[in-house]
């Protein structure tokens, strides 16, 4: 690395040593005026690579998805035009707990002291507030001087490896050349944290509460993907012989093709069978689960009494808190004293249709009561899924999932337009497995030009655009309103979606169909590889009208009465 064998570094160094410490080998960015400094030092910095992208946001979100497979994903932006730009993706972080450090690069420190009047600022005198902003939407702040450097950048990234949520790091243009002294020891992850009385007064009231259970269940968020424990749900699973039902967030923790597994819990949006088992539970245990309020689908009242709560640092029994605890430690008192369950649970949920039964002949447009299940075929153990909002997030809420797959959505906070940089941020983490992403129109348009990265790094992605001519969700909604059909700005310009790629590559480094019948669409997914040797994007084209029965019943729920 960099001046490996010199007893100083500057602080851009030394923040890019620990980041590298913490197994970040790319950083996703946007260069401009302030950055130029720092970018040149990741540039020579041995372990590190350079990402540009096509805007902070998609920066952010390229981030997110480079961060839910390798650990820890990092944007640069600079002071802020650029760090405001990136905002949106960091809450996405915050509220999906994705551990994201945003580098922001500022003026120098002469500058902010004397309150100049400057670019990318109010001109108001206040150089501090876009720091401000990131407070909200990170766990952690500072803005770096040489003398506490080393200190503060310990500090932060420290918060966002245990807490599993985005950082803000400012450093001033000048701060990052400044030679501070070697660290004399590389960074290390802290190691969560349990208070041994705690966890045995936990296991006691567990262990109480578990006693005459018959009907116990499991519902996991996404918490436990963030902290690796999968295999510790699956053990548990296996040898208590536990329904096991996951939060669209966790998606991707539990092995779908395991006969324990029931389906995605929505609260009011599920499929009766699932519900049996979670609301029918006389003790649901819950690991890193929210229980959020999306226009009345997702509300539950669940009875405290028969809740045992793994948060992250933290578990609840019944409503009485025990802390700190790590959620792997109570898990595993967990798992020494719950008994195994006896009594059977429904397994009669929705038959899903597989792709061979696809119309291969005639006009038969798609509908999306088989669109979903032929999606499904098309995916293999291993691969990464990538989802987007509306639409598509009620589809793949139907779709049974091969073991081993990865499943990447930001549901909770709902940002259209995730998807296609996300992807770009796995493909970079993970060049060996094959991306699968899911898109709509509205979630193209937003985010479309980084499709150019996803050509520039030769990744081949397979993109599903599905083509329903505006943000379907919102018509569904404005529908259910009296029946109305007028707009309220729910249509969209309709793009050729199909020569998008041409405008960013040379022809032969894509393939591109668009699909309007089930023959068409089924002839595309026969011939699709096991490992694509091009980008593949496939235009299906939908009905305006026709939504996922999850979207209906979501939609009764959504829509509030106009005066």
């Amino acid at each position: 690395m960099v001046g490996e064998d010199g007893p100083t570094v500057t602080v851009g160094e030394l923040l890019l040593g620990r980041l590298h410490d913490l197994g970040v080998r790319h950083v996703f960015g946007v260069p401009g005026e302030f950055t130029m400094g720092f970018t040149d030092q990741v540039l020579a910095f041995d372990g590190i690579d350079w990402v540009g992208s096509s805007s902070e946001l998609n920066a952010g979100f390229s981030a997110d998805g480079y961060a839910r497979v390798n650990g820890l994903g990092v944007i640069v932006s600079q002071f802020g035009a650029g760090e405001l730009s990136s905002t949106n993706a960091l809450a996405a972080a915050m509220v999906e707990s994705v551990p994201i450090v945003s580098v922001v690069i500022g003026p120098s420190m002469e500058v902010m002291r004397g309150r100049a009047l400057i670019r990318h600022s109010l001109v108001d005198n206040f150089p501090d507030s876009w720091v401000n902003v990131a407070g909200q939407v990170t766990v952690a702040q500072t803005s770096l001087a040489p003398e506490c450097a080393l200190r503060e950048i310990d500090r932060v990234l420290s918060e966002c490896w245990s807490q599993q949520r985005p950082v803000y790091i400012r450093i001033p243009a000048d701060v990052s050349k400044t030679p501070v002294p070697r660290p004399s020891r590389p960074f290390t992850r802290p190691e969560p944290v349990s208070n041994s009385a705690q966890l045995d007064a936990f296991a006691v009231a567990v262990q109480r509460r578990l006693t005459h259970t018959e009907r116990p269940a499991l519902l996991v968020g996404n918490i436990p993907i963030r902290l690796g424990l999968g295999p510790a749900v699956a053990a548990f699973a296996a040898e208590h012989n536990w329904p096991v039902a996951a939060q669209a967030p966790g998606r991707g923790l539990f092995d779908e093709s395991d006969p324990r597994f029931v389906g995605v819990y929505s609260g009011s949006g599920s499929h009766d069978s699932i519900r049996e088992v979670v609301e029918g539970a006389d003790v649901l245990v819950c690991l890193g689960v929210t229980f959020f309020e999306w226009s009345g689908l997702f509300t539950v009242d669940p009875d405290p009494d028969r809740i045992i709560n793994l948060e992250q640092d933290s578990a609840e029994v019944a409503g009485t808190r025990f802390g700190p605890i790590s959620m792997g430690a109570a898990l595993g008192q967990l798992h020494e004293v719950a008994p195994s369950r006896t009594s059977d649970w429904p397994h009669d949920a929705a038959p899903l249709i597989e792709s061979s039964e696809l119309a291969r002949a005639g006009a038969r447009p798609i509908c999306h009561e088989r669109l979903w299940p032929a999606l499904q075929g098309v995916l293999r153990p291993g691969d990464i899924l990538v989802g987007e909002v509306g639409t598509s997030f009620f589809g793949l809420a139907t779709m049974r999932l091969p073991a081993g797959d990865t499943v990447l959505m930001a549901p909770t906070w709902g940002a259209v337009g995730y998807v296609i940089p996300a992807s770009f941020g796995v493909g970079v983490a993970m060049p060996e497995r094959r991306v699968v992403s899911i898109t709509g129109d509205g979630g193209l348009q937003m985010s479309s030009q980084d499709i150019s990265r996803i050509l520039a790094f030769d990744q081949h992605p397979i993109i599903f655009v599905i083509n329903n001519r505006g943000y379907t969700s919102e018509r569904a909604i404005e529908k259910e309103v009296g029946g109305r059909a007028q707009s309220h700005g729910e249509e969209i310009p309709d793009w050729r979606y199909g020569e998008l790629p041409a405008v960013f590559a040379a022809k032969g480094a894509f393939v591109v169909h668009t699909v309007r019948t089930e023959a068409e669409l089924a002839e595309i997914l026969g011939g699709i590889e096991e490992r694509p040797s091009r980008l593949m994007l496939i235009e299906v084209m939908a009905d305006p009208s026709d939504v996922p029965e999850g979207m209906r019943q979501w939609t009764r729920k959504a829509a509030v009465p106009q005066s």
